[in-house]
């Protein structure tokens, strides 16, 4: 992310597999980060400790705006345009440190904080980038269900989360494509580069 600032970026992309917490979401859903429950940086692990560079941004960075709250409108109105409001869904998103399956105490603890999906990425990336000053966008596709009682046989596997890949890629890449054009073009008509 610093490397990106240094090049002259000033809006990131993110995606990323996740786990659904929120029972309402489905297998293949696609859901826009609009916050994010840190868990490694509760126990102290987080990207920025150390000294601060001061090229990059203050030493103690709000997150309380980390997803660009336009950018989240762009992309619900590309999915509509698009058709895929049946899939589309907007949440909170936890990072564990991994690289294991959540428990199923850990999903319901996550779950009662008020996250909606669970994954082993991207907030790192994101505390990066807002720092540098960075607009985010992140989307999560659902890979699997958390496995949230005891008496069930499922089991989160790493295949399950690569076929849901597969499935979604091409509709992921339309959502992003859509919503990089129609940046462009706002810009163009701004008199902006971006």
């Amino acid at each position: 992310m610093r490397v990106f600032k240094l090049m002259g970026v000033d809006t990131v992309f993110l995606t990323n597999a996740a786990g659904g917490l929120n029972q309402d979401y489905k297998v293949g859903d696609v859901m826009i980060l609009k916050d994010h429950i840190n868990m490694p940086g509760f126990a102290g692990t987080n990207p920025l400790a150390g000294p601060n560079d001061e090229r990059f941004g203050v030493r103690f960075p709000p997150m309380s705006d980390a997803y660009d709250r336009e950018l989240r409108r762009l992309a619900r109105a590309a999915a509509a345009d698009l058709g895929y409001d049946d899939f589309l869904r907007e949440g909170v998103y936890c990072v564990l440190g991994g690289p294991a399956f959540e428990t199923i105490a850990e999903c319901r603890m996550l779950q009662q904080l008020g996250a909606d999906a669970v994954g082993m990425s991207t907030v790192h990336e994101v505390l990066v980038a807002r720092h540098s000053g960075l607009r985010c966008f992140a989307l999560s596709l659902i890979t699997n269900r958390a496995v949230m009682d005891y008496e069930s046989r499922e089991t989160a596997n790493h295949e399950e989360v690569l076929e849901t890949g597969r499935r979604r890629a091409q509709q992921l890449q339309e959502l992003v494509s859509t919503m990089v054009a129609r940046m462009e073009s706002h810009n163009n008509n701004n008199n902006k580069t971006c």
